[in-house]
């Protein structure tokens, strides 16, 4: 099998304990992101509370499950040369960082606090990235509590060599079509920085602590699968607002949350602008689907719907992403996942999405 060139548009960092022991201010250290056990349950808690469970997998995995890399060796996802080894064995060439336990920061309702963890975990990460500017593209944490802050910390990271921000998918009452996040939007497109979005890292206090298992038959399959189509939202409100009309240069990107969606998504929209503008304001300039092309990316690992709907989206809106290192990612198979996942795609359109597009978008010098 002859291999194409590859980036992952959506990969991980596993952060080491000694990251906010050590880089945290003083203060908040007490309350620092931390993995705890508790009645024999194991928890990441944020800010003290607000506790995720995350051991639950393991204790019911099965032996396929238990063969998977990364089930007792996540050291890939903290030594940046181990990582790049793996890279070259999964024909990977290059790498956007997210956050892994950081992606819960939003829970807390602690704007210094949230500040504060965002200032330690971006200061780590591009000094533990930044030797390496070809092969990975690290994405900082900006908590949106208060806006003032959220610019800041956007001019800040750009002058520390960033190109992209991740702020939370959604906002308890504080959707993204309100006036209140201008500032913000100003700030990401005067820098050049790519706005991202994903999944799991909502400020949402919605998260159920076993993943949904006690919120009725099935909650935990609604809760995985319904938290995913959540990704819906940005998009709808970044469009609808005139956020991508008002900056025609800002760029962002949905990030784990399946891109099935988004045909149905842009043509629904597409539909009311039509049927319904009389209701509508701001009138937009173009179709909203318009506006996503231009402006907007979603990633994916496997989603062959995405794939049936390309004469919808087109393919310069999509990114593919091995979600490394995590379990139910692709390593260290990526070459075979894409293979067959894009079986039936267009040379063309195939090259785009698993390279191109993650090299227009972030910058890549490959």
């Amino acid at each position: 099998m002859t291999e194409m060139p590859v980036i992952s548009a959506d990969s991980h960092i596993q952060e080491p304990p000694e990251l906010y022991s050590e880089w945290l201010d003083a203060k908040f250290r007490d309350r620092a992101p931390r993995t705890v056990s508790r009645d024999g349950k194991t928890f990441v808690l944020v800010d003290g509370k607000k506790p995720r469970r995350i051991d639950l997998a393991d204790e019911r995995a099965n032996e396929e499950d238990q063969d998977r890399e990364f089930r007792s060796d996540p050291t890939g996802g903290r030594d940046v040369d181990l990582r790049l080894k793996d890279m070259a064995r999964d024909g990977v060439m290059a790498e956007v960082i997210y956050p892994n336990s950081s992606l819960a920061l939003y829970l807390s309702p602690n704007a210094g606090y949230q500040y504060a963890v965002a200032l330690a975990y971006n200061d780590w990460l591009i000094q533990n990235f930044s030797a390496h500017k070809n092969q990975f593209a690290p994405v900082g944490i900006v908590p949106v509590i208060d806006i003032g802050d959220a610019v800041a910390e956007v001019q800040r990271v750009a002058k520390l060599g960033y190109r992209a921000i991740k702020v939370p998918l959604t906002v308890a009452n504080r959707p993204y079509n309100l006036p209140e996040y201008e500032p913000l939007w100003s700030a990401i497109e005067e820098t050049g920085l790519v706005l991202s979005l994903h999944a799991f890292a909502e400020a949402q206090d919605y998260y159920p602590e076993d993943w949904g298992e006690d919120e009725g038959v099935g909650g935990a399959l609604i809760f995985m699968a319904m938290s995913m189509a959540r990704g819906q939202y940005p998009v709808a409100e970044l469009i609808a607002s005139g956020a991508l009309q008002r900056h025609p240069d800002m760029k962002f990107v949905v990030v784990e949350c399946g891109a099935g969606w988004l045909a149905w998504l842009l043509h629904v929209l597409d539909e009311q602008v039509d049927k319904k503008h009389m209701w509508i304001r701001p009138q937009l300039e173009m179709k909203p689907s318009e506006f996503f092309r231009r402006q907007g990316a979603i990633t994916f690992s496997d989603d062959p719907i995405a794939l049936r709907c390309l004469d919808m989206i087109g393919a310069e809106t999509l990114l593919w992403g091995s979600d490394y290192p995590h379990d139910e990612g692709t390593f260290p198979n990526s070459q075979e996942v894409i293979a067959r996942t894009f079986a039936d795609v267009a040379a063309a359109d195939k090259r785009k999405i698993v390279h191109d597009d993650a090299r227009r978008i972030y910058g890549f010098d490959l």
